[in-house]
C-alpha cells in the first residue's frame, strides 16, 4: 500500500502586537539604536527551513541570488521573483547545520509558505514553519557586539553580513545572525520561544532598551534601508528597488530571471526607489504623488511615496519614493499631491540620508 506524502503544516500566526509602536519614549529609544542597544521584538516574522537532498538546489531555482554557494555558517539577501521579475517577498537565507533557515517578513510568510509547499511531495526536501517554535529579537546599536560577548561569556564578532553562528545564552542553544538593520552594528537572535522570556530580561538587564517600531522606522530610513511591505512588495522588479545584493548575475536559471537579467544588462528600470528630501508640515502617507514639469512645460505624475519619517537626526521629513526614470537627476525638484490637493514639496536626496560606520 502506497502511503501518501505529508503535506508541511502551517502553523497559525503569532500575534502582530508583539511588533509594538513604541515603550512609552520614541527618542530614548532611537537613541538607544544610534549610540548603545536597541532590543526590537520581531517575532511575527516567518521562519521556515528547508531541509533535506535536494533542498538547496529547490530553492536556488526559485530565488535571486546564489544559495547554492554558500559555506556553512553564511547567509544572504535573496528575492522570490515571480515571472515578471517582480518581487513576491525578500528572505535573508542562511546555511545552518541544519539546512537552509529563510527568514521573511510576516506579510509573506503565508504566501511563500504556500508556494514552496506545493513542490514537497515531489522532491527530495522537507519544509517546516518554525515561526512558533523560534521567536527573533533583533540587537541594533554600536554596543550590541560588546552585550553579546558578555552574555555569551564568549566573543561574537561578524566580519560578513548575514554569518550565522550557534552560542548559548542564559544556558539555551541560540542562532545568532549579523543583521545591520538600522545602518549600526545588528545582530538577529532566533531563539527557542520557551527560553524567550528569560532571554529577553537577560538582555534587557545587561543593558539593552527596548525599541519599537517607530523607533526602528526612522533609524531605518535615515539609514537608506527599504522595508517590506512598503517599499517593496509585487508592484515592483527587484532591479527597480535598488537591493544590488538581492542579485546574482552569474548563477544559474531561477523564476524571473530572463526579465530581471534584460534590464540589468540592456538598460535602466522605468523607475527607481528614492531617498527624497520632504517640505511639508508632516511625513506624507505612503501613496501620496510626486508630480513634475517635462520639458514641454507639462506638469505629470512621475512617481509616489512609499514611506516617510521625521528624521530625528536632521528634525526634517525624510522619505522613499519611486521615481520615473526620466526625472532621476540630482535635486530634481518635485509637487506632492493627494488627490487633487498640493500638500508640499519634495526634493531627490542620496542616501543614506545620515551616515553611520558600525554597520556590518
Amino acid at each position: 500500500m502506497t502511503r501518501p506524502a505529508l503535506q508541511p503544516k502551517f502553523t497559525p500566526q503569532f500575534d502582530s502586537t508583539a511588533l509594538l509602536a513604541d515603550y512609552g519614549d520614541v527618542r530614548a529609544e532611537y537613541e538607544a539604536i544610534q549610540h548603545s542597544t536597541a532590543l526590537i521584538d520581531l517575532s511575527p516574522a516567518g521562519k521556515l527551513t528547508i531541509n533535506g537532498k535536494n533542498a538547496v538546489q529547490f530553492i536556488n531555482g526559485l530565488v535571486s541570488n546564489d544559495v547554492k554557494t554558500l559555506a556553512a555558517g553564511a547567509g544572504v539577501l535573496a528575492a522570490f521573483p515571480n515571472l515578471q521579475g517582480k518581487v513576491a517577498a525578500l528572505a535573508s537565507i542562511y546555511h545552518t547545520s541544519d539546512g537552509l533557515l529563510l527568514e521573511l517578513d510576516a506579510s509573506n510568510r503565508a504566501k511563500i509558505f504556500k508556494n514552496l509547499s506545493r513542490f514537497v511531495p515531489a522532491g527530495e526536501f522537507f519544509l517546516t514553519d518554525m515561526t512558533e517554535q523560534l521567536a527573533l529579537f533583533t540587537l541594533q546599536g554600536s554596543r550590541s557586539a560588546a552585550l553579546l560577548t558578555a552574555l555569551a561569556g564568549q566573543p561574537v564578532e561578524f566580519t560578513t553580513a548575514r554569518t550565522i553562528t550557534q552560542t548559548t545564552l542564559t544556558g539555551t542553544p541560540v542562532q545568532i545572525a549579523a543583521h545591520a538593520r538600522t545602518g549600526q552594528a545588528g545582530f538577529d537572535l532566533f531563539v527557542p520561544v520557551n527560553a524567550a522570556a528569560a532571554i529577553r530580561q537577560a538582555l534587557l538587564t545587561n543593558g539593552a532598551r527596548a525599541a519599537g517600531q517607530t523607533a526602528l522606522d526612522i533609524a531605518r530610513l535615515e539609514a537608506g534601508l527599504p522595508t517590506e511591505p512598503a517599499d517593496i512588495n509585487e508592484n515592483y522588479i527587484i532591479n527597480e528597488t535598488g537591493l544590488t545584493e538581492a542579485v546574482s548575475y552569474t548563477k544559474g536559471c531561477y523564476l524571473g530571471q530572463e526579465v530581471i537579467a534584460r534590464i540589468h544588462w540592456r538598460g535602466q528600470p522605468a523607475k527607481q526607489l528614492r531617498g527624497l528630501w520632504i517640505d511639508a508640515t508632516a511625513p506624507p502617507a505612503a501613496g501620496t504623488e510626486l508630480w513634475a514639469t517635462n520639458d514641454k512645460g507639462e506638469s505629470k505624475q512621475v512617481g509616489a511615496i512609499t514611506s516617510s519619517v521625521r528624521s530625528l537626526a536632521l528634525d526634517r521629513v525624510i522619505a522613499f519614493g519611486y521615481v520615473h526614470r526620466y526625472y532621476l537627476n540630482a535635486g530634481t525638484e518635485f509637487t506632492l499631491k493627494h488627490g487633487e490637493t498640493d500638500c508640499g514639496r519634495a526634493q531627490l536626496a542620496e542616501t543614506p540620508f545620515v551616515t553611520t560606520s558600525n554597520g556590518n
